[in-house]
């Protein structure tokens, strides 16, 4: 079973690393959960700050498995 997880980048905070919030406008007082995700995996087009797009995620073993354009999700 997969997840699809709305995110929005914050930005790259370590070197490799792109911090994302999942969820955004979704909990911890409308700021969602913050993820961090391997930069290789991100589009070179969705890595900027404010960028949104969708995470496939494992439910079962929560590995990330793609990164979709937001637009993708319907």
């Amino acid at each position: 079973m997969l997840d699809q997880i709305p995110v929005q980048v914050i930005g790259c905070l370590k070197p490799g690393i792109i911090t994302v919030i999942a969820f955004p406008g979704v909990g911890m007082l409308d700021g969602g959960l913050p993820m961090e995700l391997p930069t290789e995996m991100i589009p070179v087009e969705l890595r900027m700050p404010n960028s949104e797009f969708i995470v496939v995620r494992n439910k079962q073993s929560g590995e990330f498995i793609q990164v979709l354009p937001k637009d993708s999700s319907k």
